[in-house]
């Protein structure tokens, strides 16, 4: 193989394994979230101080979800050197 076959495959398999580890992500997120804001139901539900914070809708979901979106976007950008 030439040099440039090689940096080509390369990068053909870092993109494959970062769609991989993208999905793998993903499917954790969607297995542990909703367990997680159940539980904060049931901690709301308890009467904790602030527990509202934790229901299903509350902020600190949503501080999640935004850090995991943060999180895939800066990945991809790449650090820039």
């Amino acid at each position: 193989m030439d040099k440039k076959a090689k940096i080509q495959s390369g990068i053909l398999q870092t993109a494959i394994m970062g769609l991989v580890l993208l999905v793998v992500l993903f499917q954790l997120y969607a297995t542990l979230v909703p367990e997680a804001q159940s539980a904060g139901d049931t901690l709301n539900a308890s009467g904790v101080p602030l527990g509202s914070l934790f229901v299903s809708s509350g902020i600190v979901f949503v501080i999640i979800m935004a850090a995991l979106v943060i999180l895939v976007v800066k990945s991809f950008i790449g650090s820039g050197k």
